[in-house]
């Protein structure tokens, strides 16, 4: 599906579908270079994911926002908490929820909305994986190929992390549930700044690569948002599990034995 033609999208006729998983938007880069086109791919594709839907009798809908919605709010952020984004990136994931929450309300199909943090887990295939500037990522890159980690900031601000598969299990859940809340946080068991991971991932891949890996940032103060990112929902199978640090160990160790593949091959 191309999501920058929508009205193809909406008119498209395909059987044998009973949910739809809609994880396209616009990433960050394109809200900064331009910023209208990104604003109406955005709120386009995502009526015209719902009119499929609902065109084709696809029963089910879950769309994945960000936590971006919330800006820069402190304390408790869960479900009930209003969003307050202040970015245009976040405000386009406001208007994209609003939207499935009113398909929901009409009762046009059942709609879910799975708001993550950041994510991590080792991608399936590295030569495809496009979103290498992501901290998670990024650092264990570095560290691996470069043995040091660079930091455009100094790196107070926090970050809540969040595997992969507990996102998964959020999914698994919904569609075995149908739970009457609509939206869903997924968040990780870890919030910790920017800098504190930089140096968990020092730490893991100095160890991996027997060699020290150095850790470079501009120095300065800055105040930052102090939140904790939860849910109201308690159920022990959607419960966060993934380890941070068994994605850096994981994730290092194969950048490092792809590199040392790859200078044997040269």
């Amino acid at each position: 599906m191309d999501f920058s033609q929508p009205e193809q999208i909406a008119g498209t006729s395909i059987g044998g579908i009973g949910t739809m998983i809609h994880t396209v938007s616009p990433n960050e880069g394109l809200y900064q270079t331009d910023p209208c086109r990104a604003a109406a791919e955005n709120a386009a594709g995502i009526h015209a994911a719902l009119d499929f839907c609902v065109r084709n009798q696809i029963e089910n809908f879950i769309y994945f926002s960000s936590f971006h919605v919330f800006g820069n709010q402190v304390g408790c952020l869960t479900e009930m908490t209003p969003p307050s984004p202040c970015s245009d990136y976040g405000l386009a994931h406001c208007i994209a929820e609003q939207t499935v929450q009113m398909y929901d309300r009409q009762k046009k199909l059942n709609a879910w909305i799975i708001r993550p943090s950041n994510l991590f887990g080792v991608p399936e295939d590295l030569d495809k994986f496009k979103r290498w500037n992501l901290i998670p990522f990024a650092f264990c890159r570095e560290a691996a190929a470069q043995r040091s980690i660079s930091l455009l900031t100094p790196g107070h601000q926090l970050r809540n992390f969040v595997g992969i598969n507990d996102v998964i299990c959020k999914i698994v859940w919904i569609l075995k549930n149908k739970p009457a809340q609509r939206l869903i946080h997924a968040y990780g068991t870890e919030t910790i700044s920017v800098y504190d991971y930089a140096k968990r991932v020092q730490a893991i891949s100095s160890k991996i690569m027997e060699a020290p890996v150095q850790i470079h940032r501009p120095e300065g103060d800055g105040q930052t948002a102090r939140f904790a990112f939860s849910s109201v929902l308690t159920d022990p199978e959607i419960l966060p599990g993934d380890r941070l640090d068994d994605f850096i160990r994981d994730l290092t160790t194969i950048l490092i034995a792809r590199q040392e593949r790859n200078m044997r091959l040269k």
